[in-house]
């Protein structure tokens, strides 16, 4: 029988965590997936109003969630599949003809996908907010699909290209949750 998320032990790196409930921005946290439930790490980064980046690592796969305040503001990924024009073509927001004809307008300029799929039409500015805001979304869920790798917390300023989006980290970890639940024929 598979292990839900919700059933995974603490970790000794949590559990420090729950003792001292204010994490500085001087603290660097890091582990193993295996021991610690996401919802865990992310909430404790989140309610400890937390400033910097959370990378999490499997094989060659690297993702990182940017957290500003305890706020989810970005996620990025080395994955194809998880960049925005990817999501946007598997959303049905844009067409892989478009995606191609941005990624050469883009090697041409050196202008962000984004302003290009604005710039051409492709999308409005809110389309593409939206577009930026369901990556995120979808990066963080895949997350949550890891059982195993390592994370490091990274505290301290974003970089300064991060696209600050502040999603409500409570409601991503909801939906993720029942995502999971309805993929394993456990919602209703």
């Amino acid at each position: 029988m598979p292990v839900s998320i919700l059933d995974r032990p603490f970790g000794l790196a949590i559990l420090k965590l729950k003792m001292q409930p204010m994490m500085t921005n001087r603290e660097i946290l890091s582990g193993r997936l295996e021991d610690v439930a996401l919802t865990d790490l992310l909430q404790n980064l989140l309610s400890s109003k937390a400033t910097g980046v959370l990378t999490l690592q499997h094989n060659k796969r690297e993702k990182s969630v940017y957290i500003k305040d305890g706020n989810i503001v970005f996620a990025s990924s080395n994955l194809p599949e998880d960049r925005v024009g990817n999501i946007l073509v598997h959303a049905g927001k844009l067409t892989p003809e478009q995606v191609e004809a941005a990624l050469k307008f883009k090697g041409a300029t050196r202008k962000k996908f984004g302003a290009i799929v604005v710039e051409l039409g492709f999308l409005t500015p809110k389309e593409l907010f939206d577009g930026l805001k369901l990556q995120v979304k979808e990066i963080i869920y895949s997350l949550f699909r890891w059982e195993e790798g390592a994370y490091h917390f990274t505290p301290g300023d974003l970089p300064r290209q991060t696209i600050p989006l502040v999603l409500d980290p409570a409601q991503i970890i909801s939906e993720t949750i029942t995502r999971l639940q309805e993929e394993s024929g456990g919602g209703a």
